[in-house]
């Protein structure tokens, strides 16, 4: 049981992070787009 919601806490962090990361390089994009 411990082990399971280790696992599901891990995978929702991971999922925050890669999200995160996603919204991150659309900024970017933007910023770079915006710039030339």
């Amino acid at each position: 049981m411990v082990i399971f919601i280790a696992g599901l806490f891990v995978g929702s962090f991971s999922m925050l992070t890669v999200m995160s990361l996603m919204v991150a390089a659309k900024r970017g994009d933007r910023l770079l787009e915006s710039q030339q």
